[in-house]
């Protein structure tokens, strides 16, 4: 066998054990993080884009009827999954960005491949196959895998271009770095820097004639980069009315980093802050995406122009925290994660140092400072360099660093080997090039402590939102008080707690809470929803107008308002007035079994039992449930027709057998039915288990009324009327 199949054979067989080492990795993580409250529970943007991909797959494929406001590819990619996995999509996902993990792992080998002999550039792929932080995100519903296998897909192919000069190479990459750019455009600084060191390449070597074949190059490589992201850009316009190239959100973002009060508009979480700044433009007469975009624009400009070196130290604060340790968070708390795997705990940690990009970070520096001058690592230096200004100038956080890692990954490699190559020929002056340097950056970028996630709010208030949904209530109400504890004035993680008190039927509870989270956010609507609901509750009904109304007012198209207020005017026996609100209701969610059987009883109460008995069926039609049946049988027994009103309880009590409505019913079917013996005596047994029910005494005086009793009829109306007392 010849060297050169030789040595493809080797490199073959180093590549697919690499997949199969990091892919391995992976599946282990996996395996263990099933067990997160976190997995099959999004939260804050992972829970946007899982809410805007299902929206896609069932249909609305052009998503909402406005521009993007966060870049639309990775929200395309989750679609894609979601419609073939439509059952098993929490994992589906995990399991597709891992397999793109695993590609990367592949891609920076190969990038390092160009640059580096065969060993630092195998190091580099085995240190991507086992940097927890990339299976870290790998497991979260967040772009990070997407972006990181686009961005070194890129560098792979320009590479490839910049050695064959080839211009169907040359479309390659720049269709490649559109895609990357509707993942996350911070990709297009690079792009900017790329074409500005290509003028300099090649003014450089032909002083003389140099204009047309940059030129050449250029509409190579850009003409497909606009073809990829123009259409996006297109869809924008023509949903929203005007041209956003990409998405709106990088006003707001550019803000949040950019402004005198860094540390406190960075940190700030879902709740009444944060609605407060991105109102703002609202508040200015700005309704446009692309207003509002631009306000913030100009608002951090307006900061920047003002006060310039006050703005500079920001920037060294923001490129001390790119480069530090930790791993900053953005809407959760990644040592958090560590309680649920034990492969994460052994791979990041924080004592002495930030591991693992404490360790990474300087040692990548140093990889990068040895190898400026060398030109086979030109385009690595200017990626790593416009891809770290390109997230210094908006606000830092570990999400937002992890697209550098892979090249800094093949510097590191870089630099271990040229640290290697000193220990076997040891010299003080060569010795203390490396080492002091490196013992420095060690130093510097660990002085700052990672966070705790005892003392993080966010964490503990989503850990009582998720408990809430999964009908944790105690829990929930342990973690929301938690948060509180930590936060006082934390009005989302007071409504939650408000929210387990009101399913736990701790009614007076729910209402403190409720007022207080009211107070604190006085224009959220589902607070006045869920103290609608408690005042309900407790029969306090003009306090539960009062709120739901205010709902309604802060947002009058929310359906769940609707529903509620519908239900109180049912219980205050108004039925007309309730319609429009329980028609409104069924609007916004058609298929809820709950708001379908609430419009059916309005209609039955005002006396249209012909649309009562549509909308039962078509309840019936969402879920086969006792109540719709028995109220189908109820309405058969008022328009005379025993036969099927029988036929419709018997069904009830089939599926319920301690259904007390549709015993009643069938007390009165047969009281109509000529049988009354039968039916006193039926109904004088349901009294005697369930002496509490007003429906059941006026059921039986109607049949004493009509038997000849009144004596005993009139006992048992006195003795309704102390019930209601």
């Amino acid at each position: 066998m010849g060297k050169g199949v030789l040595s493809r054979h080797t490199e073959s067989v180093f590549l697919l054990g690499l997949f199969l080492g990091a892919l391995a990795l992976r599946l282990l993580y996996l395996s263990e993080i099933q067990h997160s409250p976190f997995y099959d529970a999004p939260v804050v943007d992972a829970k946007v884009f899982l809410e805007q991909a299902r929206q896609i797959a069932a249909g609305q494929f052009w998503g909402r009827p406005e521009p993007f406001w966060q870049p639309p590819l990775y929200t395309y990619f989750l679609a894609g999954i979601c419609w073939l996995f439509p059952a098993s999509y929490f994992t589906a996902i995990r399991l597709a960005q891992m397999l793109l993990g695993s590609g990367s792992c592949l891609l920076t080998y190969l990038v390092a491949r160009r640059v580096l002999p065969p060993g630092p550039a195998r190091l580099a792929g085995i240190l991507a196959a086992a940097y927890s932080m990339f299976f870290y995100y790998e497991g979260e519903l967040l772009a990070v895998p997407l972006e990181v296998f686009l961005d070194l897909l890129l560098l792979h192919r320009l590479q490839e271009a910049l050695q064959s000069g080839r211009g169907r190479d040359w479309a390659a990459a720049g269709a490649l770095a559109g895609l990357a750019a509707l993942a996350r455009p911070n990709i297009l600084l690079f792009v900017g820097a790329l074409l500005l060191w290509w003028g300099w390449c090649a003014r450089r070597a032909d002083p003389a004639a140099w204009h047309r074949p940059l030129a050449r190059r250029w509409a190579q490589f850009l003409l497909p980069l606009l073809l990829v992201v123009l259409p996006v850009s297109l869809r924008n316009y023509l949903v929203g009315g005007e041209w956003t190239f990409i998405s709106t959100n990088g006003g707001v973002n550019f803000y949040l980093g950019n402004n005198p009060d860094y540390d406190r508009t960075v940190a700030i979480h879902p709740g009444r802050q944060w609605e407060d700044l991105v109102m703002e433009p609202v508040r200015a007469g700005l309704t446009r995406a692309g207003e509002k975009s631009a306000y913030f624009y100009g608002k951090a400009f307006d900061y920047i122009l003002a006060q310039p070196l006050d703005w500079l130290g920001l920037l060294l604060k923001k490129t001390y925290l790119f480069w530090s340790g930790p791993e900053l968070k953005r809407n959760q708390d990644i040592y958090y994660a560590r309680r649920h795997s034990l492969l994460l705990s052994t791979l990041l940690w924080d004592r002495l140092i930030a591991f693992p990009f404490g360790l990474l970070g300087p040692l990548g520096l140093l990889g990068l400072a040895w190898s400026w001058r060398r030109p086979e690592f030109a385009l690595l230096c200017l990626y790593v360099l416009a891809y770290t200004a390109s997230v210094v100038l908006f606000f830092v956080a570990a999400r937002y660093r992890m697209p550098v890692l892979p090249v800094l990954l093949i510097f590191a490699a870089a630099a271990l080997a040229e640290l290697w190559a000193v220990l076997q020929h040891p010299t003080w002056p060569r010795l203390a090039r490396g080492a002091l340097p490196l013992l420095a950056l060690l130093v510097l970028l660990n002085l700052r402590p990672a966070s705790d996630p005892e003392r993080d709010a966010q964490l503990y208030c989503d850990l009582g939102e998720i408990h809430l949904r999964n009908g944790r209530y105690e829990q929930a109400v342990q973690h929301s008080l938690r948060a509180l504890e930590i936060e006082p004035d934390y009005d989302y993680a007071r409504h939650n707690l408000a929210t387990a008190y009101l399913y736990q039927e701790r009614y007076a509870e729910a209402i403190r809470e409720g007022l207080r989270a009211a107070q604190d956010n006085p224009g959220r609507p589902d607070t006045r929803i869920l103290l609608g609901q408690a005042y309900t509750a407790l029969g306090q009904f003009e306090s539960a107008a009062l709120h739901l109304r205010q709902a309604l007012q802060a947002d009058s198209s929310a359906g769940m308002a609707r529903y509620h207020y519908g239900r109180l005017l049912l219980k205050q026996d108004q039925p007309v007035q309730a319609l429009p609100h329980l028609v409104a209701a069924r609007q916004w969610q058609p298929g809820d079994f709950w708001i379908c059987y609430e419009l059916g009883r309005a209609y039955q109460a005002s006396g249209q039992p012909a649309q009562a008995l549509q909308i039962y069926q078509q309840a019936l039609a969402i879920e086969n449930r006792p109540e719709a049946l028995n109220a189908i049988g109820a309405v058969h027994l008022l328009r005379g027709d025993l036969e099927q009103a029988n036929r419709y309880f018997a069904q009830t009590l089939d599926l319920d057998p301690g259904n007390l409505e549709a015993q009643i019913n069938t007390g009165l079917l047969e009281l109509r039915a000529g049988q009354l013996r039968r039916a006193l005596a039926r109904l004088e047994d349901l009294l005697a288990t369930h002496p509490s029910s007003p429906a059941l005494y006026r059921a039986l005086i109607e049949t004493y009324a009509q038997t000849g009793q009144p004596q005993r009829a009139g006992e048992l109306q006195r003795r309704l009327e102390e019930l209601a007392r």
